[in-house]
């Protein structure tokens, strides 16, 4: 049953993309370029994660996120990974671009996850949580970007305890809200 609403919160996430389309654009200092998306993928010391990101006004993206969180699988503390998905809306709240066609931009922005995952009390349950993004990216003159990130997340875990449902503070999202993401995407 977990895994089901899990499943369908997950799938939810996902189809709100196909509600927004693009529409604005930003382009590229001087070369006539737009990249209205980008698709990547970002690696932190907990979670590795697949990207797909869409411009929904200049200045304003929608990152939606398919994670998979490692924590306790790499030193060998569980056999499975957790999963989770999310959505962030992020601004550009300042940025440069260069004559040579790269720029720096600067972006925060709010955002929901969703997942199936091992808490740090090491069992496993639904976690639903806000969160938050803040990070620089640096888009070179082919498109491609690298991006640096911090992630806060706040949340609620719940998971099975015998016969009786427990709900507590998702504590590993506060821990790895420290933990920076570094990011690669392609531009399109």
């Amino acid at each position: 049953m977990k895994a089901e609403v899990c499943i369908a919160a997950i799938t939810a996430l996902l189809a709100v993309h196909f509600q927004s389309p693009a529409e604005n654009v930003r382009q590229e200092a001087g070369q006539g370029r737009s990249y209205a998306k980008a698709a990547g993928i970002s690696l932190c010391f907990n979670e590795f994660s697949a990207s797909y990101r869409t411009a929904v006004k200049e200045d304003e993206l929608l990152n939606l996120s398919l994670n998979i969180d490692m924590a306790g699988v790499i030193p060998g503390y569980c056999d499975a990974p957790g999963i989770s998905a999310g959505i962030t809306y992020q601004y550009v709240f300042s940025g440069k671009d260069y004559p040579s066609g790269e720029s720096i931009r600067f972006f925060a922005g709010p955002g929901a996850d969703v997942g199936y995952l091992r808490d740090s009390g090491g069992r496993y349950g639904c976690m639903v949580a806000v969160t938050g993004c803040v990070g620089l990216e640096y888009i070179f003159c082919v498109p491609v970007s690298i991006s640096l990130t911090v992630e806060p997340c706040l949340g609620i875990h719940v998971r099975k305890d015998g016969n009786d449902l427990m709900a507590g503070l998702y504590k590993a999202g506060l821990v790895y809200s420290l933990y920076p993401h570094l990011g690669l995407k392609y531009l399109f």
